[in-house]
């Protein structure tokens, strides 16, 4: 709920050091016990449960990708501050790329960037590009930002759809208008599960504080993960253990 320690330690009748160590040891527990919820399912599972509204549109959908930013308070170092600052926002960020599967399930999360990053950047270095995720003929649907169609051809065969670019042209063709309001109608259910995890989880509203980004035992730890990550990746579990918003077969 992104509630401030201190109010819940007011609250509680507690010291304000034991409620940050309760929370932090329930996130690292709830880390390791939930994160296989966050998972690329087998090749199987995504063809017999591709719903029937998708199969006439991209019958070899397999994912749906974008990125989201959450705000974070501005940090004190100007190197770090750069690297945050999102141009697009306005505002010092962290940027998240996500994926979801058709029915609406999380399916991979990136480790946190800082928000000045690009989506085409993020993409390429989260290791989302793979032949382990893909195969050859899979669909990937994106906003027009993911240039990236070339990527995914040369590395695993897949094919990137985005919807057409009006740069340099005066109308799109009917062809083009009628595949791109596809791609939208599909497309917006990434949209839907980001909005969900945002309204459900408060926190990942922002603005964050720099202690719950990344820790200063995290630094001195070397840990692989931020505490930023951590908090995603619980987020994006128990979402996956809520009721689907997507897709609701009649």
């Amino acid at each position: 709920m992104d509630l401030p320690f201190e109010f819940i330690a007011l609250q509680c009748g507690q010291a304000n050091s034991t409620v940050n160590n309760v929370f932090w040891r329930w996130i690292d527990l709830m880390h390791a016990k939930l994160g296989f919820l966050v998972h690329w399912p087998d090749r199987e599972t995504m063809q017999r449960t591709l719903p029937s509204v998708f199969k006439s549109k991209f019958p070899r959908l397999t994912s749906i990708v974008d990125c989201f930013e959450i705000f974070i308070d501005r940090p004190k170092n100007l190197n770090a501050r750069a690297k945050v600052y999102s141009n697009y926002k306005k505002h010092s960020t962290v940027k998240v790329f996500i994926c979801c599967n058709p029915l609406g399930s999380v399916t991979y999360l990136s480790k946190a960037w800082g928000g000045r990053v690009s989506d085409n950047e993020l993409v390429r270095s989260s290791g989302f590009i793979n032949p382990i995720y893909h195969h050859p003929g899979d669909q990937i649907l994106a906003d027009r930002g993911f240039t990236l169609q070339d990527d995914f051809a040369a590395a695993c065969s897949a094919e990137l759809i985005i919807p057409s670019f009006t740069k340099g042209k005066k109308q799109l063709s009917a062809k083009e208008v009628e595949t791109s309001r596809k791609i939208s109608n599909v497309r917006i259910h990434i949209e839907r599960v980001i909005g969900l995890m945002k309204n459900r989880y408060t926190i990942l509203k922002g603005p964050m504080s720099i202690v719950l980004i990344k820790s200063l035992s995290d630094e001195v730890d070397d840990c692989d993960l931020a505490s930023i990550d951590k908090i995603l990746q619980v987020c994006g579990s128990l979402t996956n253990l809520g009721e689907g918003i997507v897709y609701s077969e009649k």
